[in-house]
Order: structure tokens, then C-alpha cells, then sequence
């Protein structure tokens, strides 16, 4: 009896202790609140910039000297603005870590760089087309349509992120660029600079749009237009993740008569001259964590262009661009990108076929649209992917690279699920292309390479609501 007794009151002790250690944990999330720890950076360490100055550097950061981060969010922190700096462009590799942690929660953080390569003057070889699959199919892969010279991109040229560009371009079109680049010009760093001079000229030109399909006139001995587009701008960012871009252009293209004669709506009123000044404010705020491949965070962008600012010049055309991309990581390996676009232009009347593009051209496409253009006053587009990374490794060529900044090879592939729909409004044009004033959808597969960091190789299997499939490339090479 006594045995019994004494068991029982064990039990209920055990049990009773058991509930009072559960009540214990839930504590904090029933009212009780523990107060966060934090630390505070008294130093920050930079390692490894030969070239790049230290005050550029601590311009990305969140944090300086004297400010304080929660210990419970330092690792992600530090992750997140090592991140930041990669995205300059300009580092092979940046990490931060702890350097020394004292007693009193006193912490110096060290920064190791490695820098990349600055110069590259890369012989010129691209396709003088809209895309690779337009290339591939539409004009047989021919290498007659290929234009090639020299590019010169010289990053970082005065330890400032900025960059000199030069091009000389020959072959299937002709382009002469000279452009400059800095992001901080004053000491509280939220002044940028940039300045471009760029004349082209071409021997081909797409002079209108039918079924949807861009229509050609050659002649290797005549120039069919010439380019000429003078800017400059300045860009202020008084905060980390906000900056302000205003830009003024000077543009005078000159067509010859024989695409005036074929489209009199090229220039309108079969003109064969068109100049103009274009005044351009740009607003963005970027959350990204990794700008060339995105997989958490978000971006948006807002746009007004205004063409024209006389009764005397050939183009009146003012545009609103928006631009709202959010990515989502679901698990370590899988993440879900949104990303969409929309222009809406004034007045509302007959535009310059030249001035009338819209789906089609640069990322503004749909999948399985690929050799077809949706043209337009108007447009949006959502375009929806899942991408689940299902390889990464780093290789290390050591002594077989002789430049440092190579011998170390990132890759990532990704597994990518793609669905997209956009809409294009051609009030003046549409008569003999089917694809605009109604909706496109597209859908497929892909497979995502990423290496170095910044550039990317895409290929992709897409099918269109037509019923038609086909293989895409898309390239970037980061610069």
C-alpha cells in the first residue's frame, strides 16, 4: 500500500513538474518578452581591395561603425551586404565576418575582397538581330549577319565602381560608342554621373510589321539609316536602396528614301529625317540580393520619358514605364519569381512605326512568343517562375588560370518552371498582326546556368497558347 502510495506521488510529481517546465517555454509567446541581445561594431576591417577605395565600399553597407545589430540577425546581415557588394559588379568573391567579439558585445567586422578583372578588351562578335532564335531559325544561323570588332569595357577605372566604354563595331551594321559612368562625384556619395555618345549605321533596316513578323529592306550599298544620340545624366541616391536618374538626350536619325517611299509612316508623312530631345526621370528602389539572378527580394522601377520639348521637333511622345519584380525563397533549393511590367503612352494618336514597339523587344516578352513582335501604343506583361537549384559547385583551376580573378569558377544550374501573359495595345497598327490587341500566354521549361556570379545562360522549351513549341537561348554575359 505504502509502495503503491509512494509511486502514485512520484508520477504526479513528474507530471506536475512536466507541465510547469512546458508552461515555462511558452512563456515569451504568452506575454513575457526577452530582451534582444545585440552588438556593437566598433571597427570595420577591409581586406584585399588593391584597387577599389575603402570609401566606396562602405557606401553599401546597412551598417558603420558605432551602429548596433541584434545578434539574432548578424549572420543574415552580413550575408545580406556581402551580397550587396557583389552586386558593384567589380569583385570575384566579398565576404564579411567577425573579426574579434569582446566582452562587452564590442565586435570589429573584417571585409575580404578579391577583386575581378577591370579591363576587357574582348574582341566584338555578336548578332546583329533581336535574339540567338531569331538568328538561328529565321536567317539560318547566318554569319553574314553577325557584326564584330572591338569592345572595350574598363570597370572600376578609378577605384570608384565606374566604368569607360568604348566600342568600335563593323560588319552587318556599323556602331561607334564612347561612354563614361561614375556613381559617386561628391563626398556624401549620392551624386552620379554618366555621359554616351553613340552613332550606328546600317545597311538593313526593319521597315514595317506584318503577321506579327518583323519585315527587312537590304542594300549592301546603301545605308538604309543612320543613328546619332548624344546624353548625359545624373543619378542621386540619398538612400541605400532609392536612387532618383535624370537623363537628357539629343537624337537625330536619318533614313533613306527608298524606306521612306515603302512606309510612309516610318517617320510619318514620309518624312525621312527625325530629331528630337528626350528628358527622361527614372525612380528605383532595389531589395534584391543577387541583381543578375535574382531569388529573394524585390525591385521596382518607375519611369516618365518625355520625347520632344518643341513645336519644332519631329517627335512628341511622352511614356510611363512601371516595373514590380518580387522574388520569394520558399526553401533553401526553391524560390518563385513575379515579375511585371506595364507602358502606357501619350497622346493617343498615330506614333511613328519606329517609335511603336512593344512586346518583343529586350526582356519585354512572352515565352513561346520568341520570333514574333507584339508592337504597340500600350502594353503589360506577368511573367511567373519556380526555379529549384539542382546543382552547385565550385571548381578551383589553381595554376592552369594565370589571372587570379578566374582561377575560382562558381556555377549554379537551375531547374526552371516558366508561365507568363501579356497583353499589347496597337490601335493604329494592328490591322495585319493577329498577336496584339488581345492576350498571349506561354508556358515550358528551362534550364538556368550561372556562373561567376553575373553571367547566365538560359535555355528554355516554351509553348505558346498557339499550340506552337520551340527552343530558346538567351545569354547574358554581365556586362
Amino acid at each position: 500500500m505504502t509502495c503503491r502510495l509512494s509511486n502514485r506521488l512520484e508520477i504526479r510529481t513528474f507530471l506536475l513538474l512536466f507541465f510547469c517546465t512546458i508552461s515555462l517555454l511558452r512563456a515569451p509567446a504568452q506575454g513575457l518578452s526577452v530582451a534582444p541581445v545585440f552588438v556593437y561594431i566598433k571597427n570595420i576591417d577591409i581586406e584585399g581591395n588593391k584597387k577599389t577605395r575603402d570609401n566606396l565600399i562602405l557606401r553599401e553597407l546597412e551598417f558603420s561603425p558605432g551602429d548596433s545589430i541584434s545578434v539574432g540577425e548578424l549572420s543574415t546581415t552580413l550575408e545580406r551586404n556581402s551580397l550587396r557588394l557583389m552586386n558593384l559588379g567589380i569583385f570575384a568573391s566579398a565576404n564579411i565576418n567577425v573579426l574579434s567579439w569582446d566582452e562587452r558585445n564590442h565586435v570589429t567586422l573584417q571585409i575580404r575582397l578579391q577583386e575581378g578583372w577591370y579591363i576587357y578588351p574582348a574582341p566584338l562578335f555578336e548578332l546583329a538581330d533581336r535574339n540567338f532564335n531569331v538568328w538561328w531559325k529565321e536567317f539560318h544561323h547566318s554569319l553574314r549577319r553577325v557584326n564584330y570588332g572591338i569592345d572595350l569595357n574598363w570597370l572600376n577605372f578609378s577605384g570608384q565602381a565606374d566604368l569607360l566604354k568604348t566600342k568600335l563595331q563593323f560588319g552587318y551594321s556599323n556602331k561607334y560608342e564612347l561612354a563614361y559612368r561614375h556613381p559617386n562625384i561628391n563626398k556624401k556619395q549620392t551624386l552620379g554621373l554618366q555621359t554616351a555618345v553613340t552613332y550606328s549605321r546600317n545597311h538593313e533596316l526593319a521597315y514595317s510589321t506584318d503577321g506579327n513578323k518583323i519585315l527587312f529592306y537590304t542594300d549592301p550599298n546603301r545605308w538604309m539609316i543612320q543613328r546619332l544620340a548624344i546624353g548625359a545624366g545624373l543619378t542621386w541616391r540619398p538612400k541605400l536602396f532609392v536612387s532618383h536618374t535624370f537623363n537628357a538626350e539629343y537624337h537625330q536619325n536619318r533614313i533613306n528614301d527608298t524606306i521612306a517611299e515603302m512606309n510612309p509612316d516610318y517617320f510619318l508623312r514620309r518624312r525621312n529625317d527625325q530629331r528630337y530631345v528626350s528628358l527622361t526621370y527614372n525612380l528605383s528602389f532595389d531589395r534584391l540580393d543577387i541583381r543578375p539572378y535574382p531569388l529573394r527580394g524585390w525591385r521596382a522601377t518607375f519611369e516618365l520619358r518625355q520625347n520632344g520639348l518643341t513645336r519644332k521637333e519631329d517627335l512628341h511622345l511622352t511614356r510611363v514605364y512601371g516595373e514590380y519584380d518580387r522574388y520569394f525563397k520558399m526553401t533553401p533549393k526553391l524560390s518563385f519569381a513575379l515579375v511585371t511590367a506595364a507602358r502606357f503612352s501619350l497622346p493617343r494618336c498615330k506614333p511613328p512605326y519606329s517609335n511603336n514597339q512593344g512586346l518583343g523587344y529586350g526582356n519585354n516578352f512572352v515565352r513561346g512568343y520568341e520570333y514574333f513582335v507584339a508592337d504597340g501604343l500600350d502594353f503589360g506583361v506577368i511573367k511567373t517562375a519556380f526555379h529549384l537549384e539542382i546543382f552547385n559547385r565550385t571548381y578551383h583551376l589553381g595554376k592552369f588560370i594565370p589571372i587570379q580573378a578566374f582561377q575560382t569558377i562558381p556555377i549554379k544550374i537551375y531547374l526552371a518552371f516558366n508561365n507568363d501573359v501579356g497583353y499589347s495595345n496597337d490601335p493604329f497598327y494592328g490591322q495585319n498582326n493577329p498577336f496584339v490587341n488581345r492576350a498571349m500566354y506561354g508556358y515550358g521549361l528551362g534550364l538556368d546556368l550561372v556562373a561567376y556570379y553575373n553571367k547566365t545562360a538560359r535555355f528554355e522549351v516554351s509553348r505558346n497558347d498557339l499550340g506552337q513549341t520551340g527552343f530558346f537561348v538567351r545569354i547574358n554575359t554581365g556586362f
